[in-house]
């Protein structure tokens, strides 16, 4: 009987490479473009405060609780980085509060209201705050995008007001969903290069959406707590094997173990 002799499948050296080269970056520029919520505001007020130029200074991103992965599109982290840095003339979009935007609307427009946001809200990552606000502008949330992935789509956010809470307006929603373009602020009546620092809740897709106002230099990730953060270490693990990567930056892997 003759047996043949087994041959090294060549894809299996491109993987074991592939996963050499994969562990040996495992740290570098790992969550380096990730800003903390204070490191953002800072950076917003210094350039706010140099004169708003042809093109709106700055654009951070919580894609840490965007609601197009799952997350609940209400977190207060960045709002009360900028309120406290008393930063004025910016726009938070969007944020999903049904609760606020009834009281809003029984308020009427021009009203002034005591709020709490998130009142209504369980998750850990939707933290409650306590504000003062002034009811902007309402609407029924519907309109035509002309930007990015929503260009000549209908959008319905549901019922919706702009509230003004210390300079800072917020784009407060009643279905969730992430800020795609900058329709989400003009169908409100904002003009968005008239705001010097844009806050939206969204992953990645508002790029194409926003691509007509922002170079790449002007959009800043901003590392707060939220459940679809790529920062693994700011969640409470149990029942995990320990160690493992990322969430303890010397285990140690071989191709040999996996």
């Amino acid at each position: 009987m003759a047996c043949p002799l087994r041959r090294e499948d060549p894809s299996d050296r491109g993987a074991d490479a592939a996963g050499r080269r994969l562990y040996r970056m495992r740290l570098s520029d790992r969550h380096a473009r990730l800003r903390g919520a204070g490191d953002a505001a800072r950076v917003s007020l210094d350039r706010a405060q140099r004169g708003r130029p042809d093109r709106a200074p700055s654009h951070p991103v919580d894609h840490l609780q965007a609601p197009g992965g799952g997350g609940r599109g209400n977190t207060t982290t960045i709002l009360s980085a900028f309120l406290e840095a008393g930063i004025r003339d910016c726009v938070l979009a969007v944020f999903y509060d049904s609760i606020a935007v009834n009281a809003a609307f029984v308020a009427g427009e021009g009203a002034y209201l005591s709020l709490t946001l998130n009142s209504a809200e369980d998750s850990q990552f939707s933290e409650p705050l306590d504000v003062t606000a002034r009811v902007e502008r309402l609407s029924n949330g519907q309109f035509v995008g002309e930007y990015g992935m929503v260009a000549g789509k209908t959008v319905e956010t549901g019922c919706t007001a702009v509230l003004d809470v210390g300079g800072v307006r917020i784009v407060a929603v009643s279905q969730r969903q992430q800020c795609l373009s900058t329709d989400y602020l003009t169908a409100f009546g904002i003009d968005p290069a008239s705001c010097r620092v844009i806050v939206v809740k969204s992953r990645g897709h508002f790029r194409a959406g926003f691509e007509h106002l922002f170079n790449p230099d002007q959009i800043y990730e901003v590392d707060v707590a939220g459940l679809t953060s790529p920062n693994l270490a700011t969640f409470g693990w149990q029942y995990l094997p320990r160690p493992v990567f990322p969430l303890d930056e010397h285990a140690a892997w071989s191709v040999d173990q996996a």
